[in-house]
């Protein structure tokens, strides 16, 4: 893959990290599988709202900060007490977190799933989270991961987006849970703090709508207990898996005849008029520019190291389609990437026949040809193998149905 399409994709670590659009879509293919690893946990904390930083007042990733380097317990900031709220008399064992809490006999206890601000499931080893609803407008959570042993910890720390509270960690009140130093921040109707033991992150929070919500905060973390030989981590899900087995969204393309499943994390920019080959720029620079909706393809960044790119257009007529479609694709390649059509492998779009190049390293190209249109689909990729691409690629091929009747002009 070349240099820009390298640094167009990294943005894509954003869209990982935060589970959210790129506000820009130029720097985005995360580095190495160890690196990919790692943002997969960053992921999932994003998703239950980790702030900016892990590092703070001498805390490092990792490890446990030494007697002399702790930070004092730390006051509640707010002198507020619980107003009608019951006594936290019963204990709740996180069967795969690593801790405890107590909390209201009354209180309804769930494991749920760890979900983005769309309301969609997250993959990653975070993905379980234990849940108190102990009532009367007061939702108390708990998760934890294990830290990663990532060659550069502080590049991962940073990497990390605002949490729904936003305020950098470093910025945070300081707060003791089960005698080690952590940080709190308290935003709209939630409360979100962070504390390290054992080599773990763990993170806990308050949703509520109470007027005394510090006070009940402070009442559920003092009766925390960390214990992270305990905790159970999911395994690591492979490249493949984080990218197929996720709740799939049909997108209908407004512009270029077909429609597709995809990955709903946010990452669509559907195209906003029609692709010409012979004046438009590559999709690697449309991507560079931020400006996909400007042209004629439409774009998924699925947050896990891949995008898909892909559009149709009339095929002029009088034209080979091989040498016409070498030319009309080629230019948006490197040099030596994309071979002749005519001797590219076959492949079935929609029950039509169709050509895959896989001559570069780090994209899948296909094209297939219905009813006079040329139809493009791209997926540029970090995959582990080419192998796994390739069954990425094709199972989000099986989904496109081919509807040229449709398409803008036709």
């Amino acid at each position: 893959m070349h240099d820009d399409l390298k640094r167009r994709l990294r943005d894509e670590v954003d869209a990982e990290l935060g589970l959210r659009p790129p506000r820009n879509l130029s720097d985005a293919l995360t580095r190495g599988r160890r690196k990919r690893l790692a943002l997969r946990l960053v992921t999932a904390m994003s998703v239950v709202a980790v702030g900016t930083a892990l590092v703070a007042g001498g805390l490092s990733i990792g490890r446990e900060l030494s007697s002399d380097e702790a930070l004092p317990p730390a006051s509640p900031d707010s002198d507020a007490t619980m107003v009608d709220f019951p006594n936290l008399t019963t204990t709740l064992v996180s069967p795969t977190n690593g801790f405890s809490v107590k909390h209201p006999d009354r209180a309804v206890l769930t494991r749920g799933k760890a979900k983005d601000e769309w309301g969609h499931e997250n993959d990653g080893p975070m993905t379980e989270v234990d849940i108190v609803d102990a009532g009367l407008s007061a939702v108390f959570s708990g998760a934890s991961a294990e830290i990663p042993d990532v060659p550069s910890p502080d590049e991962w720390v940073q990497a990390l987006t605002p949490g729904r509270c936003d305020l950098p960690r470093s910025q945070q009140a300081e707060i003791t849970i089960d005698g080690r130093p952590g940080r709190v921040s308290e935003c709209e109707n939630r409360i979100e703090a962070t504390v390290v033991a054992g080599g773990r992150l763990y993170f806990f929070t308050l949703e509520h709508d109470r007027s005394d919500a510090r006070a009940v905060f402070d009442a559920f973390a003092t009766t925390i207990e960390l214990t992270p030989e305990t905790a159970v981590d999911a395994p690591d899900p492979t490249w493949v898996e984080a990218l197929m087995n996720m709740k799939k969204t049909t997108f209908v393309s407004p512009i270029n005849g077909y429609s597709f499943k995809y990955l709903d994390r946010g990452g669509l920019e559907p195209a906003k008029e029609l692709w010409d080959p012979a004046s438009q720029r590559s999709p690697v620079d449309v991507l560079g520019g931020g400006a996909a909706e400007s042209y004629g393809f439409d774009v998924v960044l699925t947050g896990n190291g891949a995008f898909f790119v892909s559009a149709s257009t009339k095929i002029p007529e009088g034209v080979l389609v091989d040498d016409w479609g070498d030319e009309a694709v080629g230019k948006y390649l490197p040099a030596g990437c994309y071979g002749p059509r005519s001797q590219q492998e076959r492949i079935t779009i929609d029950g039509e026949p169709g050509r895959i190049s896989q001559d570069c390293a780090d994209e899948e190209v296909a094209t297939v040809v219905k009813d006079g249109r040329l139809y493009l689909f791209m997926m540029a990729h970090d995959a582990p193998t080419r192998d796994e691409a390739r069954q990425v690629f094709e199972a989000w091929v099986d989904t496109i149905e081919l509807t040229p009747e449709t398409a803008a002009g036709s």
